[in-house]
């Protein structure tokens, strides 16, 4: 039975892709620009893939009693076609498997696979599947040390900016199949330093849960939850709706941040997969599809740190629906040298003549 959903967006409007293309830091003509997107294949304005977030994002753990903290750990996003300038989207939601496992630092936990659909009328255009990891509020102080937000040398700092400077927007540029080996190299993206105005950008485009709402209308949704209103929201417990503080406040208070075991305050695994797949855009080009799209989420990324996300083509292969595919690995690495991040994408590439 698919839980009830509370969409931030329903339609992929002109703003609303605008917004969350500016949310992740990705200026590709192809969601921005009108002029450009007529003249390509698609005829129009798309969404980029992972607009899928700001329709619902994809935090399915149902069920979960009071004194249990969830965190993603992961995600794996399929994507049919791209969203189309003007289409309506609405989104289902179900808990697709439940499993414990033994933590390093969380102990024994739940994790919960929650499956959404994303459709526009009856067709089916993208699934994510976000893995959540249910924790005891006790080991909350157990998971990461406190770190205070990295103090950059002048140095550092024009190393971010030539390397944001550097990055190709690819638009245009597409990867053709003859062209691509295994073991060719992705341009990297730079992503940093999180801020809180960085925050406040990704929220605007692809904001969380029911819950992100004014004081008003938050107290109103806590009120319908607890009295089993059947407009309330069921794909996360309700004692998540109804803690105080907020669990979502840790994305942007430190105090919060480093009450539920986190370092400091910290980034949204939604916003850490789009980065992985802006990565995978700008590489394949506008005439190439992203067809899926696995991440693993191994470190937080706190205020203060930057991601410097790259990776290479790991494999070449046909496929019989989508022809000349490859296998792309992913790694965002931050300041410090810590992996946080990996990815495995695979792409549809374009083809300069017919095979």
């Amino acid at each position: 039975m698919a839980a009830v959903v509370v969409q931030w967006n329903e339609e992929a409007s002109s703003d609303s892709i605008r917004h969350y293309a500016w949310g992740i830091g990705d200026e590709n003509p192809l969601w921005l620009s009108d002029s450009y997107a007529r003249m390509t294949r698609f005829g129009g304005r798309v969404a980029p893939p992972t607009f899928l977030y700001s329709i619902c994002d994809a935090e399915v753990a149902m069920g979960i009693p009071e004194g249990i903290q969830t965190i993603q750990v992961g995600a794996t996003l399929e994507f049919r076609r791209p969203i189309r300038l003007g289409e309506r989207v609405w989104a289902r939601t179900f808990v697709e498997d439940v499993r414990e496992r033994q933590g390093r630092r969380s102990g024994r936990g739940v994790e919960q696979v929650g499956r959404t659909d994303y459709l526009v009328g009856g067709e089916l255009v993208g699934t994510v599947r976000n893995r959540m990891v249910c924790v005891d509020a006790w080991f909350r102080g157990k998971l990461h040390e406190p770190r205070q937000p990295h103090v950059y040398t002048a140095d550092e700092r024009e190393r971010i900016r030539r390397g944001i400077l550097a990055e190709e927007i690819r638009g245009k540029g597409t990867r053709f199949a003859e062209f691509v080996s295994v073991g060719d190299v992705v341009p990297e993206v730079v992503k940093g330093p999180l801020d809180l105005l960085t925050m406040t950008a990704y929220y605007a485009g692809a904001i969380g849960t029911a819950a992100y709402r004014g004081v008003e209308t938050r107290v109103r949704q806590q009120e319908r939850i607890k009295t089993g209103h059947p407009s309330a929201p069921t794909n996360l417990a309700a004692e998540h709706f109804l803690a105080e503080p907020f669990p979502g406040l840790g994305h942007q208070d430190a105090t919060v941040a480093r009450a539920m075991g986190m370092p400091g305050p910290y980034d949204t695994g939604n916003q850490r997969v789009a980065w992985m797949a802006h990565c995978l855009t700008n590489w394949m080009g506008d005439d190439a599809d992203l067809l899926s799209l696995a991440v693993s989420i191994k470190q937080p990324n706190i205020f203060g740190d930057t991601q410097w996300i790259g990776g290479t083509v790991t494999r070449r292969f046909i496929d019989k629906a989508h022809g000349a595919c490859a296998e792309v690995t992913l790694s965002a690495v931050n300041q410090l040298g810590v992996e946080t991040t990996t990815a495995v994408g695979v792409v549809s590439l374009a083809q300069m003549c017919s095979s």
